[in-house]
């Protein structure tokens, strides 16, 4: 491709599109991004003028429309992840991602990337699992219409971690401690991915000359550890980055169920959106989050770059630098590592 790919992406201020913005800069892709608070995007002032921010929300057609106007591809990343009623999760991650899809295609944009979730499997567990899978199954059908139209491609990342994310911010502070109070249980097996290493792999097909994606495609994505992870390996891993025995204690499913039916009736008393719930529950202690064939892996010329060793380390010693969790939280051996990474 003898110019760069414009790209429209949603959801740059939030975790992972922070590091698919920062991957897209790094290419140098013209980009244009839909923001509904301009504030909240984090930019070096080096890229302010390599980019168009376009201010709405998903629920804007104009701005939708505008978004994507003259773009190559879209990355839509942005949905809810905690609402106050089932119906908020299929208004934003079905009806808009629909919406979105369908300006796309209008607008003649080529290749559609849409980062979907491993819950889409499950959607009995929950109203953001259906969500997810419904929108899947109506771009699947948008794909359909017309094979040589816009390209859909729908990936469905595990559970993302790294630098910057307060959802596993939690996770991180106990996994830090020399006894981690988690929910899930032991026989669980699931997978993981760096952001990263995601939005490296998102930019890859959004930018895929050789059209290796087929149409409607549903990909999953991990870090390529065969297998994937239990929680003793989880404890086996950070353990041995730490430098000291750390133990895995799971919280009993009806106490957290308990909690979960409580921020529901919050939610509902409030209109506030949570994130624990009923549904979020039965996700927490769901067997398999196992990534599954066919991957982005086995398309594209691409993998990870991290597995969780390398992920846990670099993201405890971000949260330590911040001030997210105390500095004395990080042992001496990491703390010179990370002092060199800085200079």
């Amino acid at each position: 491709m003898s110019r760069k790919t414009c790209i429209a992406l949603t959801g740059a201020t939030g975790f992972v599109g922070s590091h698919v913005l920062a991957a897209l800069l790094k290419q140098h892709h013209p980009l244009r991004l839909l923001v509904r608070n301009p504030q909240k995007l984090r930019l070096p002032q080096e890229a302010k003028g390599r980019l168009e921010i376009i201010t709405g929300d998903l629920t804007d057609k104009d701005a939708l429309r505008r978004l994507v106007d003259g773009a190559d591809a879209v990355i839509h990343i942005a949905g809810a992840v905690a609402a106050a009623r089932p119906a908020d999760f299929f208004r934003i991650n079905t009806e808009a991602a629909v919406s979105l899809a369908e300006c796309a295609e209008s607008s003649g944009v080529r290749r559609f990337v849409h980062v979907s979730s491993l819950a889409a499997r499950e959607p009995h567990l929950s109203a953001y699992a259906a969500s997810k899978a419904e929108s899947e199954r109506a771009l699947i059908a948008l794909a359909r219409r017309d094979d040589d139209a816009m390209r859909i491609a729908i990936v469905r990342p595990p559970a993302v971690y790294g630098p910057g994310d307060p959802a596993t911010l939690g996770l991180i502070d106990q996994l830090s401690r020399k006894r981690a109070l988690l929910p899930g249980h032991e026989n669980m097996r699931f997978s993981l991915i760096h952001a990263a290493d995601l939005a490296e792999a998102l930019v890859r097909i959004a930018t895929d000359e050789a059209e290796r994606i087929v149409q409607g495609e549903i990909l999953e994505v991990d870090d390529g550890r065969p297998g994937g992870y239990t929680w003793p390996d989880i404890a086996a891993i950070v353990s041995d980055v730490m430098r000291r025995p750390v133990r895995v204690i799971h919280l009993p499913k009806g106490l957290v169920a308990l909690a979960g039916q409580a921020a529901s009736l919050y939610a509902r008393l409030t209109g506030r959106a949570v994130i624990l719930s009923p549904g979020k529950v039965r996700e927490l202690y769901h067997h398999d989050w196992l990534a599954r064939s066919p991957k982005v892996q086995d398309r594209l010329d691409w993998t990870a770059r991290r597995q969780f060793a390398e992920g846990f380390a670099e993201t405890l010693s971000w949260y330590c630098a911040e001030g997210w969790l105390p500095a004395n939280r990080l042992p001496a051996h990491l703390r010179k590592t990370s002092a060199a990474d800085h200079h």
